[in-house]
């Protein structure tokens, strides 16, 4: 068998995947339009992101991250960005931050990669797998961290460097744009 954790745990995701199964696919945001192709991509590397609508780039956004922005995010407190595909999977009117649209951290593949390194375990893994499968918001509040967004400066002047626990900060003009136009379940895919 693939996985290398005691058998419980290995039993327990065998378990999953028959309900899963049985489950049928998950059903789709009532929020998004038939035939919107919105995907938001960020390139930390390049401190940009981009609103595209299926290829044709909508709007290009400067962006600041976490003040570790090197690698994918792997526990709370490690101030950085994750790196995989996620969805907005949350928004929030009203924040500290202005507007906050709430991305889908941790996903399957960020816990894989913790329950591999014994960070969690398999029924907190199950309950991360289901979020994704229902197109939800995941647990937030797990070693790994939670409350993973885009969010805007709340009223405060852009800086030049990176100073978010692990977020995607833009202006608020430009979180403003992103809130009025991008519903839940839109694709948000982080790359270095």
């Amino acid at each position: 068998m693939w996985c290398g954790w005691r058998a419980y745990g290995c039993m327990t995701l065998v378990a999953v995947w028959v309900v899963v199964a049985a489950a049928g696919p998950a059903r789709p945001d009532p929020q998004a339009e038939p035939g919107n192709q919105l995907t938001i991509y960020v390139h930390k590397r390049s401190h940009e992101m981009r609103l595209q609508d299926g290829e044709q780039v909508l709007r290009r956004f400067d962006v600041q991250l976490g003040t570790n922005p090197n690698g994918t995010k792997l526990v709370r407190g490690d101030n950085r960005t994750p790196e995989g595909r996620y969805y907005v999977c949350a928004k929030r009117p009203q924040s500290k931050f202005r507007r906050f649209l709430g991305i889908s951290y941790p996903n399957v593949d960020d816990a894989d990669r913790a329950l591999a390194q014994q960070l969690i375990d398999a029924n907190l893994w199950a309950d991360i797998f289901f979020a994704h499968v229902r197109n939800r918001t995941p647990p937030w509040s797990t070693v790994m961290g939670g409350w993973v967004g885009i969010h805007g400066y709340g009223g405060r002047k852009p800086v030049p460097f990176d100073w978010t626990k692990g977020c995607i900060a833009v202006s608020d003009a430009d979180i403003d744009y992103l809130y009025d136009r991008v519903p839940l379940g839109t694709p948000v895919v982080i790359s270095d």
